[in-house]
């Protein structure tokens, strides 16, 4: 009988994970030739019938409502950490928050299959980023909030056209509620709002979106290194130092390129909240830029996707905090799991202290006031550098 590894539930799941891979590969027959495997690099490890992320993300709707946000280099960061920062401006998109995305790229799958209206439950966000994309598109949303959602997300659901219905303590009062109200509207749709492939399908865009502004960002280099002859200067005569210093010098006139810049791409933080954003980026980046790791981040009191993926299951924890509600659920959905259990490299938590001081470094470098849950990946890119060594060479990370 093949050999097993003991103490394999208490492993990261980092660890877990690909030893387990190793385990079944050591114990399949031998042959001669084998086709590269999911999970052999940074794959998705699925199915054959599992959604293709890149083509869906491709064909989304998402641009009949949405442009792409910037991708914004962030130079007082950048300085203080040593690192070549950017944020992907999302508070720009309509509704203030990536959760557009996903919601206009649900909904219009909806109103396709013939739904006119839909419900759904959310503390704030998610729920205003239905009711636009509802409004959008022409049909009725109704969207169930508990008693302690603050008064102006309410007032900004119903500003953007949808019904609002305050119901029971927390979460799980208003999903029953929701469900409840859509069974007898027989035309509404209950809708999911982060556990649906066309959720993060949609939010999956926001991961193209860095895969190509990154790239757009090293073009100004790449095309003066194929310009460069065996004579050691470009075709105009000029020497590849200088011709690369006016390049680099255009390219950050324009916001695109950080002092440093000419590195992959190490890292992509992302706020965990319920899963779909991370999800979706984990599910781009992964296939088109492979060696990038995608970075989870969440608060120490309610560090979901943390306990999740440790425990290898997907527990269900009691009412989130207030303090980042915005980026609060009480269960990871079962495709968010899976996405996020074979992509995601690691889940860093931060404090509420590390949270508002996030807050105030974004807005000294966008002067854009940013909510927790807006600015927690910031925090959690701060606590996951201080823990690394700096580059060798001294050189900013990129």
């Amino acid at each position: 009988p093949p050999r097993r590894i003991s103490g394999g539930a208490a492993l990261p799941y980092r660890i877990r994970v690909p030893l387990a891979k190793l385990q079944e590969r050591k114990n399949l027959p031998r042959e001669e030739t084998r086709a590269p495997a999911l999970g052999d690099g940074e794959q998705l490890e699925s199915m054959d019938s599992a959604p293709d992320y890149v083509r869906l993300a491709l064909t989304s709707r998402v641009y009949d409502l949405v442009t792409a946000s910037p991708l914004q280099y962030a130079p007082g960061l950048s300085h203080r950490l040593g690192a070549c920062v950017h944020f992907k401006r999302e508070d720009l998109l309509p509704s203030f928050s990536y959760k557009i995305r996903g919601a206009f790229n649900l909904l219009d799958s909806v109103r396709r299959e013939g739904a006119t209206s839909v419900v759904t439950y959310s503390v704030g966000g998610q729920g205003h980023s239905l009711a636009v994309a509802a409004s959008a598109l022409g049909m009725q949303a109704t969207i169930v909030l508990p008693e302690r959602t603050p008064r102006q997300r309410r007032s900004q659901i119903e500003r953007a056209g949808a019904n609002v219905v305050i119901h029971g303590s927390g979460l799980e009062d208003a999903k029953r509620e929701a469900q409840r109200l859509a069974r007898e509207d027989g035309g509404a749709v209950f809708c999911h709002l982060h556990d649906d492939v066309r959720v993060i399908s949609g939010n999956a865009t926001c991961g193209l979106e860095i895969v190509r502004q990154h790239s757009a960002a090293l073009d100004p280099l790449m095309q003066q290194k194929r310009a460069l002859g065996r004579t050691g200067r470009f075709s105009n005569g000029i020497a590849p130092h200088a011709m690369r210093g006016a390049a680099e010098a255009v390219a950050r006139a324009n916001g695109h390129l950080p002092p440093g810049t000419g590195q992959s791409l190490d890292a992509i933080f992302v706020c965990t909240g319920g899963g779909s954003l991370i999800a979706g980026v984990a599910a781009i980046v992964k296939q088109l830029m492979p060696g990038t790791k995608v970075i989870g981040v969440e608060p120490e009191e309610n560090n979901l996707m943390q306990r999740s993926l440790l425990a290898g299951h997907r527990p269900k924890l009691s009412e989130p905090s207030h303090f980042v509600d915005g980026a609060a659920v009480q269960q990871l959905g079962s495709e968010v799991f899976r996405l996020c259990d074979s992509l995601v490299d690691d889940v860093v938590t931060v404090s509420t202290d590390e949270i508002c001081a996030a807050v105030r470094d974004c807005f000294e470098d966008t002067r854009a006031m940013l909510e927790p849950a807006g600015a927690i990946s910031v925090a959690g890119l701060k606590r996951w550098l201080a823990t690394r060594p700096p580059p060798a060479g001294g050189g900013p990370r990129g």
